[in-house]
């Protein structure tokens, strides 16, 4: 199986887990208690999955901006945000009381929320031990790809967005 979106292939039931793990755990495990964790794009839901697996996890915050291609997925591919046999979990990943999947733009949400001008404002509580983008792919010839790496305000706000000891983590396209 395999999704596309505007005609770009963004995954693969092949791979998938071996891409999900490398961009989840080692992030998850260089922190030594990741209780807040965001998660921007992600909407097949597998990186959600691998983030619950960490038993440290309070809340996960997913910033997707296409509700619909959620719904889709879960309908289509729902292996991809299959959470069945984590402890205390629901079948899917997006039912699980620890995900709080939000539908915005997450560059806007960012950006007013964790600008320069408010960083010094929030509290640990507002703050993420591990934000993790796994939004379109730099190189993707699509609108707004580019935006999400390059942008400085988008960049700043998502460090803003970190603990004093968070990690942030990003997918850079092929090597």
């Amino acid at each position: 199986r395999l999704l596309y979106l505007e005609g770009i292939l963004q995954s693969s039931l092949y791979g998938e887990t071996s891409y999900h793990e490398a961009l989840v755990h080692p992030a998850m495990l260089s922190h030594l208690n990741p209780k807040r964790v965001a998660i921007v794009g992600g909407g097949e839901g597998a990186t959600l999955r691998e983030v619950l697996k960490h038993k440290t996890v309070d809340t996960v915050v997913m910033l997707e901006i296409d509700e619909n291609n959620v719904n889709i997925l879960r309908q289509h591919l729902p292996e991809w945000s299959d959470c069945d046999e984590l402890p205390s979990s629901m079948k899917s990943c997006f039912d699980d009381p620890r995900a709080d999947v939000r539908f915005v733009d997450a560059f806007k949400w960012f950006t007013n929320n964790f600008d320069i001008n408010s960083a010094d404002k929030l509290s640990k509580e507002d703050r993420f031990d591990v934000v993790i983008m796994d939004a379109l792919d730099p190189n993707d010839n699509i609108e707004f790809a580019a935006d999400l790496y390059n942008n400085a305000s988008f960049v700043r706000s998502l460090v803003n967005s970190l603990t004093d000891n968070g990690v942030l983590v990003a997918q850079l396209g092929q090597s």
